[in-house]
C-alpha cells in the first residue's frame, strides 16, 4: 500500500487513440478552450509525472471532462464501442508508468445494457480503477433512474465513481443571464451543477440506497456546504407541516445535510481555505482530497495553491495527512493495493 506521497484525485488527459483529433475539437470550441488546448500534458504524460514529482504526488487519477463525451460522440459510429476504444486505449497509456497513474472509465449513460457490459469489461483492464461521469447530461441529472445500472456496476466492482461538473445547459444561459461564458459557464454554473447534483442525490434517496458506492465530486461540490443552514430549516419546517397539518414528512430529513456530506469525497479544487474551513465545520476532514485540475488549470493554481491554502487554516498534522493521502486511499477502496506503486 502507498505509504508516502501525495494523491491528485482530478486530472485531465486524452488517450492516444482519439487524443489529436479531440483536442484539435477542443481548440475550436471558443478562445478559453484554444488556449488551455495548446497545453501539452493534454497528449503526454511525462509532463504530469514531472508535474507530480514537483508537488510530491505519487499517484494521479485521470478523470473525464464533460467535453469527451460529447468529442467521442461527434467521431460518428457505435458510441458504445467508441467508448470502450478510448478505455482501452487510455488503459494502454497509463499502464507504462506502474500505477502512479489510474484512470476512471468512461461511459455513454444513454446507451443501455450495452454501454453498460462495455463499462465491466473497461473495469476490468490494468490501471483502470474508477467509473468517470459528470453532474448532469444535458437536463438530465444523476439521480435519473437511468444511472443505477452504473451505479450498480460501481458497486459490484467496488470502485469509486468520480464525478466531473457538467457543460451548462443552455437554458440556463438565458434564464440566469449568463452573458459572460468565461467565468460564470465554469464558475457560477459549474458549481450550481455541483451542488444540485449532490442535492438530487440526496433528496432523491438515490445516495441512501446507494450508500455503500463512493462518490467524488470536484470543486468541494460547489455550493452545497454553505446550505447547510438552510436544510436545518427545512427540515424543521417538514416537521411542522407533518405536526400541525400531517402532512408526512420525508425520511431524508432524519439525517442533517453535514452528516450525508461525511460520506461523499469532495476535491478542493478553485476553493479557498474559508470554504476548505466549513466543509471541515460541516462534514470534517475525511471527505476532503486533493484535486489539481491540470491541464484546463495551470499548475501554480492547483495543489501549490490547495497546500498553501491548508497551511494558512492551520490545520493539524493529521488532517494534513488525511487531505494529501489517507482520505484518496479510502476513496479508492481495497482495489488500490493492487493498483498503486508498491
Amino acid at each position: 500500500m502507498l505509504e508516502t506521497g501525495r494523491i491528485d484525485c482530478h486530472v485531465h488527459y486524452l488517450a492516444s487513440i482519439f487524443g489529436d483529433v479531440l483536442l484539435e475539437r477542443m481548440a475550436q470550441q471558443g478562445p478559453v478552450n484554444k488556449l488551455c488546448a495548446a497545453r501539452p500534458a493534454w497528449r503526454d504524460l511525462s509532463i504530469h509525472r514531472r508535474l507530480m514529482d514537483q508537488s510530491d504526488v505519487a499517484v494521479s487519477i485521470i478523470i473525464n471532462d464533460a467535453t469527451l463525451l460529447g468529442g467521442l460522440r461527434g467521431l460518428g459510429g457505435s458510441i458504445n464501442e467508441t467508448c470502450e476504444a478510448y478505455n482501452r486505449s487510455l488503459s494502454e497509456d497509463l499502464s507504462t508508468h506502474d500505477g502512479h497513474l489510474i484512470g476512471a472509465a468512461i461511459i455513454d449513460p444513454f446507451g443501455g445494457a450495452e454501454a453498460v457490459a462495455q463499462l465491466e469489461r473497461s473495469l476490468a483492464l490494468p490501471t483502470m480503477g474508477a467509473v468517470g461521469l459528470t453532474t448532469s447530461y444535458g437536463d438530465v441529472c444523476l439521480d435519473d433512474p437511468m444511472f443505477e445500472p452504473i451505479f450498480e456496476v460501481a458497486r459490484q466492482h467496488n470502485v469509486p465513481v468520480m464525478v466531473h461538473p457538467g457543460s451548462t445547459p443552455e437554458h440556463w444561459l438565458k434564464a440566469l443571464r449568463i452573458e459572460q461564458p468565461q467565468f460564470l459557464r465554469s464558475g457560477i454554473g459549474y458549481f450550481l451543477d455541483d451542488s444540485l447534483c449532490v442535492l438530487r442525490l440526496i433528496l432523491s434517496g438515490t445516495l441512501d440506497k446507494y450508500s455503500d458506492v463512493r462518490f467524488m465530486f470536484c470543486q468541494l461540490g460547489g455550493l452545497v456546504s454553505i446550505m447547510c443552514g438552510r436544510w436545518a430549516n427545512q427540515s424543521a419546517s417538514a416537521k411542522e407541516l407533518e405536526r400541525e397539518l400531517e402532512i408526512p414528512a420525508s425520511p431524508i430529513f432524519e439525517r442533517s445535510l453535514g452528516e450525508y456530506l461525511s460520506r461523499i469525497w469532495l476535491d478542493m479544487h478553485t476553493q479557498d481555505r474559508h470554504a476548505i474551513a466549513m466543509v471541515i465545520a460541516e462534514a470534517g476532514d475525511s471527505v476532503l482530497v486533493l484535486g489539481g485540475d491540470h491541464p484546463w488549470t495551470v499548475p501554480e493554481r492547483g495543489l501549490p495553491l490547495q497546500m498553501a491554502e491548508l497551511e494558512a487554516l492551520g490545520v493539524s498534522e493529521e488532517t494534513k495527512r488525511k487531505v494529501e493521502r489517507e482520505n484518496a486511499l479510502c476513496l479508492l477502496g481495497p482495489n488500490a493495493e493492487a493498483l498503486l506503486p508498491r
